[in-house]
């Protein structure tokens, strides 16, 4: 009777909570139409770019528009250059680690981003273009394959922002900002080493800065081991009309170095124009085992990927402006296991149309459009039944099975979002409709309020919602399958002394449903709903200049019933010799990745020309899941506690020469997490040493 009671609850407060965004949206809307100035009004710089004690932190992609994250209408935060480097960020996963609501889980292949407790629900932008991939959620630049070197800041959303990003923009957004010549007019270059792994890397960023134009060129690789384990398989499919026998798959393998290369490059013209490009290449092995069975293999992924993008904008008096961006993008997903090679190809084509306006004397602003995307997606891989079981001694004669599939996607969408300043409070709604050419349209709404009662304190208040594009196994397998939506509720108390000290505390509940998993034991879930509610608390406290305190808190809960996954279990041949698919169901746990999470870090600099950092954070322990046991055992491992040093030294070794210092999983190197079929060991200690010379 209680769960019924709770249920009827939650769709109510789901249907109040749509209402309720809907109607603002229409109410606003009709504000701005009634009482739009007729006469051009300028817009306020210092009202958008003004942050409390740190007015650099500034972001453009909670409102199109640069402004500071105190003012954002949502949670959010920015990563200038200077904090990357001093705390030895040399990945955006080692970026983000940092950040309330994101845990980096570590897998064989690289870095599994969790935001507030959803699984691969981040929308990464490079420069506003999408980096991720429709074929599959498990494909991320957050490790070596994404280069810092050219960055200016990491932006971050917490809470769905489809209303102006459109699909996928669902548990968050995070954006890449690149250097352009405006940040460097000269010539940057460094040479690295980490280790272990004999890592050995470049970077050279080069900035000129014309006035009337400006262009930038950065170019950066690396090359080194990063998984050292022995696989014992190293072949398979002998002559591709049946396995090799099992004496013949077993030898000594390793998996090799991994090997990054990247490019960008971008121009501005009279601040209307801008083109930009982007090319990466990668190649990362490693070796997979499976614990049930001793099986091990090697494995290898890379995702290149580039891009060409370019804006214009074209302003109407003080008050207005025009802006068309439009990019091409290609991303390829090689992925090699064993001695079978896959590649799939991934193109996207946008172009988008947005109309920005100031009012009210400055004290509104609206900014809407549309725009159009279509997608060609290229042999995406949909492996069938159970990997490890294809591989282990007593399977003679069955290859895995493996389905490509190829397919288009068009997407029409409009939107709009509306700001209105009235004295100490700033109210926005938004809303947005997708015209999908395979799904059901959809609409995505935001609305919120924000206080401050002083320059000193902020309250904010604001819900919305998202949904999720169906990746191709779910095209696959559901046919026309009803898209995941995240509905959110978000209130954020915030206090700032300038310079000194701040803290928030932001509690927030998310409501999924048609809520699918991409799972490598059972292929994908049946539709579910979950609701998860959170508290995100962060504090910083500088006793003097030269030294600055932080820390935040995440902590998760979740309620809803597990996952349900049909796979196929098994192969048989019937007495008319035909093959015939046996299919099982599995229940999992819903997995929140770690539930609380915890923060602490020290930026010192004890004299001119150094600065010293150090992190101590704190992840919950988690469960890895063996389901073809008998006894479908669970196993959990500790939580994690790891401890990060880091320093940079200005000037050294001769003056304009720099070195960064940086130590990685200090204290616990020998740490278990969960990998994709067994327990792996955590990364090791790691040691990096960048010298860096600007001209």
């Amino acid at each position: 009777m209680g769960e019924e009671l709770e249920k009827t609850m939650d769709i109510s407060l789901h249907n109040t909570l749509r209402r309720l965004l809907l109607s603002v949206t229409i109410l606003l809307c009709v504000f701005t139409t009634l009482w739009a100035d007729e006469e051009p009004q300028p817009v306020p710089e210092e009202t958008m770019l003004m942050f409390v004690g740190e007015e650099t932190k500034v972001l453009s992609i909670a409102s199109r528009r640069e402004q500071s994250a105190w003012q954002a209408p949502a949670i959010a935060r920015v990563l200038n250059r200077n904090e990357l480097r001093d705390r030895g960020a040399f990945t955006l996963s080692n970026a983000l680690k940092n950040i309330p609501g994101f845990y980096a889980a570590q897998k064989e292949w690289g870095t599994q981003p969790y935001l507030r407790g959803i699984p691969n629900s981040v929308l990464f932008l490079y420069d506003t273009v999408p980096v991720g991939s429709e074929m599959t959620k498990f494909i991320h630049q957050l490790d070596h394959d994404l280069s810092l070197w050219s960055v200016k800041r990491v932006e971050m959303v917490n809470g769905p922002a489809s209303v102006l990003w459109g699909p996928d923009a669902f548990a968050g957004i995070v954006n890449v900002v690149p250097m352009t010549g405006k940040d460097l007019d000269g010539v940057e270059a460094g040479v690295l080493y980490q280790g272990p792994g004999g890592h050995l890397g470049f970077f050279a960023n080069a900035g000129c800065d014309q006035g009337l134009w400006n262009g930038f060129l950065s170019v950066s690789g690396r090359r080194g081991e990063e998984d050292d384990r022995p696989f014992g398989i190293v072949r398979f499919q002998g002559d591709g009309s049946a396995p090799l026998s099992p004496e013949e798959r077993f030898g000594e393998g390793l998996p090799g170095e991994s090997k990054y290369l990247e490019v960008y490059g971008n121009f501005s013209y009279d601040d209307w124009l801008n083109l930009s490009a982007r090319m990466s290449y990668n190649d990362r092995p490693y070796a997979m085992i499976s614990g049930e069975g001793s099986a091990s293999w090697g494995e290898s992924r890379g995702s290149p990927f580039g891009y060409v993008k370019v804006e214009a904008k074209r302003p109407f008096a003080r008050n207005s402006a025009l802006k068309f961006t439009g990019f091409y993008s290609e991303l390829q997903y090689e992925h090699d296991v064993i001695d079978w090679s896959q590649t799939q190809e991934e193109r996207t084509t946008y172009a988008e149309l947005v109309y920005d306006r100031s009012m009210m004397a400055g004290t509104a602003i609206f900014t809407g459009g549309f725009s159009y995307r279509e997608k060609s997606v290229q042999n995406a891989p949909l492996w069938q039944g159970y990997l490890p079981g294809y591989l282990e001694s007593n399977n003679p004669a069955f290859f895995p099975i493996i389905f490509q599939e190829s397919y288009d996607s068009r997407l029409w969408s409009i939107f709009g979002q509306f700001h209105k300043t009235i004295d100490d409070f700033n109210m926005f709604a938004g809303l947005r409709h997708d015209m999908h050419d395979d799904f059901e349209d959809q609409t995505s709404l935001s609305a919120g309020i924000g206080w401050s009662p002083s320059s000193s304190w902020r309250y904010k208040l604001m819900g919305g919602t998202a949904y999720r594009t169906p990746f191709a196994r779910q095209l696959y397998e559901e046919g026309n399958p009803d898209l995941e939506e995240i509905r959110s509720l978000n209130m954020q108390i915030a206090w700032e002394k300038p310079r000194r000290m701040g803290f928030s505390a932001t509690g927030f509940c998310q409501w999924l449903e048609d809520h699918v998993m991409e799972d490598p034991y059972a292929g994908i879930s049946l539709p579910n709903e979950q609701k998860i509610h959170g508290l995100e608390l962060e504090g910083h406290y500088s006793p003097s200049p030269s030294l600055k305190i932080e820390g935040n808190v995440t902590l998760l809960e979740n309620r809803g019933s597990d996952e349900t996954y049909r796979y196929l279990d098994s192969i048989e041949i019937d007495d008319e010799g035909n093959i015939v698919k046996v299919y099982d169901t599995k229940t999992y746990p819903y997995d929140l990745g770690a539930d609380s999470l915890f923060n602490v870090m020290v930026t010192w600099q004890p004299m001119p020309g150094v600065i010293l950092h150090a992190r101590t954070g704190y992840a919950a322990s988690r469960s890895l899941i063996y389901p073809r046991d008998d006894a479908f055992e669970i196993v959990s491992v500790s939580g994690e506690w790891l401890v990060d040093l880091g320093a940079v030294i200005r000037d050294v070794p001769f003056p304009g020469a720099d070195l960064d210092l940086s130590v990685k999983n200090l204290t616990d190197n020998s740490y278990q997490t969960p990998g994709t079929y067994d327990l792996m060991e955590g990364p090791s200690i790691t040691v990096q040493a960048v010298l860096r010379v600007t001209f």
